[in-house]
């Protein structure tokens, strides 16, 4: 994977590594992305890094590439033939459940419904989706003086599924990456682990002042704590310590405080 890539920006959420679509969607630029791997934008979000960290890397990136339009990696020219906005392309997209959400994300005020749509269906891809557009989501809110609360609800969604394995299919993977396929399974759930880590963490850094704030850093302490590729490991330390001190900081009552809080907000 090309780290400065729009295959690896959260504001694509159908591919990340070897997991996803052959073809990824830019919900900034809103076309589809035939060739993900060798292009970029200026307003470039990595989403395999921290919070912190995308945004010390967004503000480098955006110094070498345009934000206004999808440029080649390799010359920084405009992408033609690597993207598309033609309306046979998108009626293929959206015969694919999670594309079709994806694809729908940002058009007609639908962000949450379409993030709400992604929660319930089944399988990594829709889970992929999910998160990488919750990342972009939140930072939205949170850019137009928007409060954390914003993300409560796709908090308490990631934070619920924590510890479970990722439910990886064959045709959840776009290519295995010269790997035996078991090994491709495992690296892919590994992954989405992360994601749901990442997501966690930077709700902790924008929730300041909030009991959730102690949260940032978990990633350093799954980190200490399972410093080996284990993945049954990693699970186990997430339901036994992970999942426990998470509740200390939002537990199931005050999760549904909150919600009422902000559902009061909106009505005023």
């Amino acid at each position: 994977m090309i780290v400065q890539s729009c295959e690896n920006c959260w504001f694509n959420g159908l591919q990340y590594g070897s997991l996803g679509l052959s073809v990824g969607y830019c919900t900034l630029h809103n076309k589809i992305l035939n060739s993900s791997h060798s292009i970029t934008c200026g307003s470039h979000q990595r989403k395999d890094l921290t919070l912190n960290r995308v945004r010390q890397v967004s503000e480098q990136h955006s110094k070498f590439y345009a934000s206004s339009e999808i440029i080649r990696l390799a010359d920084k020219q405009v992408a033609t033939r690597e993207t598309s906005e033609s309306n046979e392309d998108f009626e293929q997209l959206r015969k694919d459940e999670v594309g079709e959400s994806v694809a729908d994300y940002g058009q007609l005020n639908t962000t949450i419904e379409s993030l709400a749509r992604l929660r319930y269906m089944q399988g990594a891809r829709a889970e992929l989706a999910m998160l990488s557009l919750s990342r972009c989501y939140v930072q939205n809110c949170i850019s137009r003086n928007g409060k954390w609360t914003s993300g409560l609800h796709l908090y308490w969604w990631t934070k619920s599924r924590l510890h479970e394995m990722p439910d990886i299919k064959l045709n959840d993977m776009r290519s295995f990456a010269d790997v035996p396929l078991e090994r491709a399974v495992t690296l892919n759930q590994w992954s989405v682990i992360m994601l749901r880590l990442l997501f966690i963490e930077d709700m902790a850094v924008y929730a300041v002042g909030d009991p959730l704030a102690s949260a940032h850093g978990i990633i350093d302490e799954a980190v200490v704590n399972v410093p080996d590729f284990n993945i049954l490991k990693l699970l186990r330390w997430l339901k036994r310590e992970a999942m426990p001190t998470l509740d200390k900081y939002m537990d199931c009552k005050r999760y549904t405080n909150l919600a009422q809080q902000l559902r009061g907000d909106k009505l005023t």
